[in-house]
């Protein structure tokens, strides 16, 4: 169960109505019926019936308000979305989950989250997924095989735009990123062309995609590698959050001994005062350590209770990838949120510190979720994905429904990740940005030459940078 502000705070009952007048500004003139005659799919205007449903992200404190949203169902509704996009000089992003990062005011916003089709060919070992496709259906479309794919801990995000962004999951230290398991694309270019990037066929293109995010254009449909994975060891020790510095530090010690068959990672939160939350964990303030054991030995994580004694809650036990990749209870619904993130080669007593202080009880930020990385995600690949060497990467969120909470929320994550900063690094995985990141944190997430390359990748494919709805990385020059 990775840490989530909704188990911190509640929703507010009227947050569905919400708009930001600033980003409001009167829509581009449009053929839209005639455009709706192109598509398979359908083309929603502002003030039409199931507009709002279409438009809005996962993430109800980015709020847009596009000219066209396209709700594709198949690459050619994508190819008519990217030449509207092109022809009417319009801004243009991609919304599946609805988890990444589209900003689509006044311009062309392209929904595929109902162009979600997978196909499993269990003796290649590889899956097929369409753009809009979660991560839960490709689960279960492989399940029967006893395969996996490199799913992260909330099975409803999209797998596509998960993947594309680096992908840290529960099998992280067993095969690496989700975008090291990259095997081919096809992807609707700049210029609204459908091309193909495999390791025979535009392989710049191909190279690019794993950990470059959407910067090169929409992948419709991406095929990953798929692993035997019959069962796994899987669960959380929960303790109290007075202890949360001496879990972290034995944690942090037991994990430079482990096999590369351990994934873990240890979240410092207080649980709200609701009564869906048990009365042992109500309100309280804990330090939680979760696992997954890619080849079912109990043996190390006995060790780790072992070195803390009991916890309040214990729950290990033998699981389906399937059933562990379910199990962390991430939140469905939108919501309105805010985070930032870290990296650390080592987890120092001052790193620690900050991150107990960052969400101390009462603090506007509940909780923070710290990773461990290493094993095959610290081997070389072909890839763009850089600092391989990261230990651990850490990830605060909160809920920031109101003004005045987003205030709080961001003056409490600027005190506490500059407290952070003498001690950690940049992020090298797109899906740890914070919305809105700076071109400078964009660029720091790469090597020098893989930057490079990946400018140069862009400028080919690119060179007008239509794709930025994203983290983005500019054309070269």
């Amino acid at each position: 169960m990775a840490f989530h502000p909704s188990r911190c705070r509640t929703r507010p009952a009227d947050w569905a109505g919400h708009r930001d007048p600033q980003h409001r500004m009167e829509s581009p003139m449009i053929d839209i019926d005639g455009f709706r005659s192109t598509l398979t799919g359908r083309a929603y205007a502002p003030g039409d019936d199931g507009y709002d449903d279409v438009r809005q992200p996962w993430n109800l404190n980015i709020d847009q308000s596009p000219a066209v949203v396209v709700a594709a169902e198949n690459a050619g509704d994508v190819q008519a979305a990217v030449r509207l996009a092109r022809d009417n000089d319009l801004p243009f992003s991609v919304l599946s989950s609805g988890h990444g990062l589209p900003r689509g005011n006044d311009g062309v916003v392209v929904n595929v989250s109902r162009f979600a089709g997978v196909d499993v060919d269990a003796a290649r070992q590889v899956a097929r997924i369409d753009a809009g496709a979660r991560w839960r259906a490709v689960l279960e479309a492989a399940a029967p095989d006893s395969l996996a794919g490199l799913s992260g801990t909330a099975p409803t995000v999209g797998a596509v735009g998960y993947t594309l962004g680096g992908g840290i999951g529960l099998l992280l230290r067993r095969y690496g990123f989700a975008a090291d398991s990259i095997v081919a694309a096809d992807v609707v270019t700049a210029d609204g062309s459908l091309v193909r990037a495999a390791a025979d066929e535009n392989p710049d293109l191909l190279w690019a995609l794993k950990g470059g995010g959407g910067n090169f254009g929409v992948v419709t449909s991406l095929e990953v590698r798929l692993y035997e994975v019959p069962t796994v060891h899987n669960g959380m020790m929960i303790y109290p959050g007075a202890r949360a510095g001496e879990v972290l530090r034995a944690w942090a010690e037991w994990t430079s001994g482990v096999s590369d068959d351990v994934t873990s990672a240890v979240m410092v939160m207080t649980f709200p005062p609701l009564p869906a939350v048990p009365e042992p964990l109500r309100g309280q303030h804990v330090a939680m350590v979760r696992a997954t054991v890619a080849d079912g030995d109990a043996s190390a994580v006995d060790a780790l209770r072992d070195t803390l004694g009991a916890p309040l809650v214990d729950r290990f036990g033998p699981q389906t990838y399937l059933e562990a990749a379910l199990s962390g209870n991430e939140p469905t619904d939108p919501m309105p949120t805010a985070g930032r993130s870290t990296a650390f080669t080592e987890l120092s007593d001052a790193a620690i510190d900050g991150l107990i202080e960052l969400v101390a009880p009462g603090s506007p930020v509940p909780g923070v979720d710290i990773r461990h990385l290493g094993g095959a995600a610290a081997k070389d690949e072909d890839s763009p994905l850089s600092h391989r060497d990261t230990r651990f990467v850490a990830a605060a969120n909160a809920l920031a429904a109101t003004p005045e909470q987003r205030a709080a929320v961001q003056d409490r994550l600027d005190s506490g990740f500059a407290a952070l900063a003498p001690h950690s690094g940049p992020v090298g995985v797109f899906n740890f940005l914070a919305p809105g990141s700076s071109p400078e944190v964009v660029e720091a997430a790469f090597a020098p030459a893989a930057y490079q390359r990946l400018r140069d990748v862009k400028r080919t494919w690119d060179p007008q940078n239509v794709f930025q709805y994203t983290h983005n990385i500019p054309p070269a020059v």
